[in-house]
Order: structure tokens, then sequence, then C-alpha cells
């Protein structure tokens, strides 16, 4: 259905019950809020643009639609969708009061990916913002329908985009990746977003302790629809400046990505987050490996066995981009059993950047808890510490490394 033949826009003229004297005057601007402190966020962020004011109830959204019955429609209307559990009957509930012409907007709780199709681009809603809502989110995903002089700022793409990725499985990937998010998002207050490449057997949400992202599969399938605002949806909050978007799809399901899907997704996180750590583990995935091209730095880690020996050339052989710069980590150094660092840099030939001893009891405990291993001083935060520094979260984001250029 389109917009000009949505429920919102085009169903004709409507009888209206005849409303008290005292709200005969159409509003420019009405609200229905379920809760106090989303109704003051939304005034305040109102109060400096809307010249004519604007109304605002605390009312539940059945409330809601028997005011609607005995007012005027305002030329704007934002109603409040929480509490409903069938929010789309709730919607066509709402068609019957709107009239024609009305800009509507919702806001509520975070819902499926299907339902925010199916009310902007089925039923011509204008947005759904989920809340919590915050002042940025107010202003720039709802303001612009409602003062049309007020428009987005443009964000440049400045991020950076770090790939982290396993010779082989088991080597620790996921478990540095979300301590290395975690630092830079919750210490170093960077807003960044981990980014999890397996959307069928990754654990970066579990390392997190986030539920997965709904919806990312399906948008990787259709990137023509992915911009900033829909990440801002998918994307699950694991702390102010720190987000995950991972996922956990069926095993059965099969997963067909279009060319170009990674480079679509990633534009859109980089116009958002300073940082996306990509755990692109050690499967090597079509959407890990597109991803893997586009980082402009990449982190291999390696363990002290002969597996590691001998996928090492094999990894590097991959295709990146020619500015990518190259991190070595070597994770569980000193393990029992395990190769020497000397003996692996002799047979490579190269010099590990960052070592990691091996933390049989810090590490695994940290897990079982759902605590990060950061969060405790010592070797494992030292080291972490030092990757961040290495891959310039610590230092002026335009003295760390060139910014990436993703073309449209």
């Amino acid at each position: 259905m389109t917009p000009s033949q949505s429920l919102f826009n085009n169903r004709g003229p409507q009888p209206v019950p005849q409303p008290p004297s005292s709200l005969l005057t159409k509003q420019k601007f009405v609200g229905f809020v379920a809760d106090a402190p989303t109704a003051a966020l939304l005034e305040s962020c109102f109060e400096s643009t809307l010249t004519n004011g604007g109304t605002f109830h605390i009312v539940s959204f059945r409330a809601t639609l028997a005011m609607l019955g005995r007012m005027p429609c305002p030329e704007t209307l934002l109603v409040d969708l929480t509490g409903e559990e069938q929010p789309l009957s709730a919607m066509l509930e709402l068609a019957e009061l709107v009239e024609p012409g009305t800009t509507v907007l919702t806001i509520g709780p975070a819902r499926e990916l299907s339902f925010y199709r199916a009310v902007v681009h089925g039923m011509g809603v204008r947005e759904y913002v989920t809340k919590p809502l915050t002042a940025a989110s107010i202003t720039s995903l709802l303001l612009p329908h409602i003062i049309p002089d007020v428009k987005p700022a443009a964000a440049p793409i400045t991020g950076h985009i770090i790939a982290l990725t396993g010779v082989r499985g088991g080597v620790g990937t996921t478990t540095i990746a979300a301590n290395l998010a975690w630092m830079i998002g919750h210490d170093l207050h960077r807003h960044t977003i981990l980014l999890d490449t397996d959307l069928q057997t990754g654990t970066a949400a579990l390392a997190l302790n986030v539920d997965p992202s709904r919806g990312l599969a399906s948008a990787l399938q259709s990137p023509e629809r992915m911009d900033s605002m829909l990440i801002e949806r998918v994307a699950q909050p694991a702390g102010d400046r720190l987000h995950v978007l991972a996922g956990q799809e069926s095993l059965t399901q099969r997963l067909d990505y279009p060319e170009g899907a990674a480079k679509t997704l990633t534009k859109a996180l980089l116009s958002r987050f300073k940082f996306v750590i990509a755990d692109t583990g050690a499967r090597q995935l079509p959407f890990a490996r597109e991803t893997l091209g586009l980082a402009q730095q990449r982190v291999i880690i390696l363990d002290p066995s002969i597996m590691s020996l001998r996928n090492y050339d094999r990894l590097m052989a991959q295709p990146a981009n020619p500015s990518t710069r190259t991190t070595l980590v070597l994770n569980q150094a000193g393990r029992p059993y395990g190769l020497s660092q000397k003996l692996m840099e002799q047979t490579l030939s190269i010099k590990f950047d960052i070592v990691i001893p091996d933390l049989p009891r810090i590490i695994p405990k940290a897990e079982k808890f759902g605590e990060m291993g950061t969060s405790v001083k010592g070797p494992f935060r030292d080291a972490i510490t030092k990757l961040a520094h290495q891959i310039g979260a610590a230092e002026p984001a335009d003295r760390a490394f060139p910014k990436i250029a993703v073309n449209a």
C-alpha cells in the first residue's frame, strides 16, 4: 500500500461526533503520552520550536481514542502505543478517528521490524519511535515531521570499522571483541557498536548480556531499506554509548544477502557510531568476508596451537582494503602444552602487537557471572587497553587513521 493509499490519507470524509464547545478549536499539534517522564521530555524539546504551542495529555491509548472522538483532529497527532498487546489492531482503531491529511506519529516499546514496516510503509504513519525516547531521537525523528524547517543534521561519516578475526574457532575472538567494545563505549565514552557477522551461531549478544537483534537478517536481505533510523531500532543497547547488532536466526534458514549489503550496513552504522567493532569469527561467511574487506583495521587473533600456525597464512591471503592496517594478537599465551610465543613468532616471521596471557580462572569466571573481563584490573584489562590505543580509540579520531570512504 503506497502512502497515497494509506489508511490515514485516503479514506474519504468520515463522520466526526460533534465535540464539546471547549474543544472546537483545531490545534496544530496534540500529543497523547502514556507516562509523565516521556511527556516532560517531549515538552522540553518542543517548547523552543513550537511557537504556537502544543498540547500533551498523559493518558492510555484507550483514553486517547475516547478523547479523539470528542475533539477536532489536529494537524499533527502523536500517540503512544504502550500497553497495547495488539498494536496493529490498535492502529486500525485509530485510523477510524483520524481525518485525511493528518500527520500521524507514534511512539511505543520496541517491536518487530515487520510492525514498523506495516505502520510506516503500509498504513502511512510518518514515524514510529521506540521508547525510552531521548532528546536526540525526538529532534531527529519527530520534529522534522512537525516543523518542516527542522531537518535532521547530516552527520559526516567519520567512524572506524575494526574487524576482529580468529585464525580458527575457539581462540577467543568474541571475548576480545566484546571486551574491546565495552571498553571503548563504557570506559572511553565513544559511541560504539559491536557487530556480530554470524547471524546463526554468533555469541556477541550473549557476551554483553543483551538479546539478539530482531530484523537484522531481513534488513540485510533488503539493503535498499537500510538507513540510520532502521539501525537505531534494530540495535540493542548495552550501555549509554554501546550497542550490539547481532542475530539468532534458525540454523535451517538460508541466509542470502545481495552483494554490497555489508557496505550499505556499515555506511548506516558509521553515520551513527564512531567505532564499529565487527566480530567476523573464523568461519569466513559471506557477510563476514565482505565486512572484513571494508575494515580499516584488522585484528587477527591466534592461540598457541599448531592450527593457528597452519591457518595464519591462509587468513592473511584474504582480500582486504588496501589501506587496512593489521594488528596481531596472541591470546592464551603460556597455556599448558601450548606453543611458545617465541616459536610462533619465529615460525611465522612476525611480531605480536598484543599478548594476552592464559587466564583460566579470570575470564571463564567473568563470563559465567555475566561480567566483563576488563572490569577487573589485571593483565587482561591491560592488554585490551593497549589494543584500544592501537586502533585509535583512546586518541583523537582524526589522528588515529584515515577516515573511511563508503561510496553510495
